[in-house]
């Protein structure tokens, strides 16, 4: 099982499907279904005040410490 770990609210992005890529500094060459998984790391002040970003993300209702979703 593979996962990918990202701070709220990126992950409640990729999980409402309006972010569908991420960039990390190192190469990989898996495909196939991975899960994301949403940190415990709370949302930093400044996009807690980014009305537009949180209004994408569905809101302040989010999970935390969790697999939320799948994604291939």
């Amino acid at each position: 099982m593979k996962a990918l770990s990202l701070t709220q609210p990126y992950a409640e992005l990729i999980k409402n499907g309006v972010k569908s890529i991420e960039t990390r500094s190192w190469k990989t060459d898996y495909r196939g279904i991975m899960y994301i998984h949403a940190s415990s790391t709370k949302i930093p002040k400044g996009s807690r005040e980014n009305t537009e970003l949180m209004k994408l993300a569905g809101g302040n209702d989010m999970d935390y410490g969790a697999i939320i979703c799948s994604c291939n």
